[in-house]
């Protein structure tokens, strides 16, 4: 399965980007590109861009941003605008008390997560895997 990583706003870029490899790879994920935005606007064009061609979509940083371009904030106002709603979301918190999202729009998944390779390995637990897995893997009938 091919995802697309976007670093915004993103610090320890290169560990973040081995923690990110290191935990999709279970489940067969392979980096289709990476990509380093500033802004809001062009990380609204480049995920719009990556959903179009990668089921998955990964987010790294942005929530250390105390203004308007914190990505939980960017986040609100993308959601407050489309059809979707908490049901397509999920909060996901490391074991250090960093929170992260998954959010699931038809068979699509994005995963916005904190720029710390650390709490990036521990929010994902082998359930979490598994989901990522079920709703990305094509069924077979």
């Amino acid at each position: 399965m091919k995802y697309n990583l976007i670093f915004y706003i993103s610090k320890k870029t290169s560990y973040c980007e081995r923690a990110v490899r290191k935990v999709l790879a279970q489940i067969d994920g392979e980096v289709h590109q990476i990509i380093g935005v500033t802004t809001p606007v062009a990380l609204g064009e480049e995920v719009t861009h990556s959903l179009r061609i990668c089921p998955l979509t990964v987010i790294v940083g942005g929530f250390n941003s105390t203004d308007d371009d914190n990505l939980a904030t960017v986040l609100s106002r993308v959601f407050s605008k489309s059809p979707l709603s908490l049901e397509n979301m999920r909060k996901l918190t490391s074991q250090n008390g960093t929170d992260g999202y998954i959010i699931r729009y038809k068979t699509q998944i994005l995963l916005a997560l904190p720029d710390s390779p650390e709490d990036i390995e521990s929010m994902f637990s082998e359930e979490l895997l598994s989901y990522i897995e079920s709703k990305l893997t094509p069924k077979n009938d």
